[in-house]
């Protein structure tokens, strides 16, 4: 269980860096279950779905920071583009 717990966590750790990309991390963690699971004991699987809803979490509130990130820059960007003048336009006034 702990080497699956050092595993995930420089997987998710990873991720938060933005040194992988999202279905990179998923792949990551579900190779380490894949490698990790035929060694735990029944006792341990509680733990390992703990583990597993904490990654989760903190993988899928990453991405919702990064899709609103994301929408807030093509909100400014629309805005500034907006916002410049037209290549040869001239004032009326």
């Amino acid at each position: 269980m702990e080497a699956y717990k050092r595993a995930t966590k420089r997987v998710v750790n990873s991720f938060l860096r933005r040194e992988i990309s999202f279905p990179e991390c998923i792949h990551a963690l579900d190779a380490a279950l894949a490698k990790s699971i035929t060694r735990l004991k029944a006792d341990e699987l509680p733990e390992l779905r703990a583990w597993m809803l904490t990654n989760n979490g903190i993988v899928m509130k990453e991405m919702q920071q990064r899709e609103a990130a994301r929408k807030d820059n093509f909100k400014a960007r629309l805005i500034a583009k907006r916002k410049r003048p037209t290549p040869g336009a001239h004032s009326t006034k």
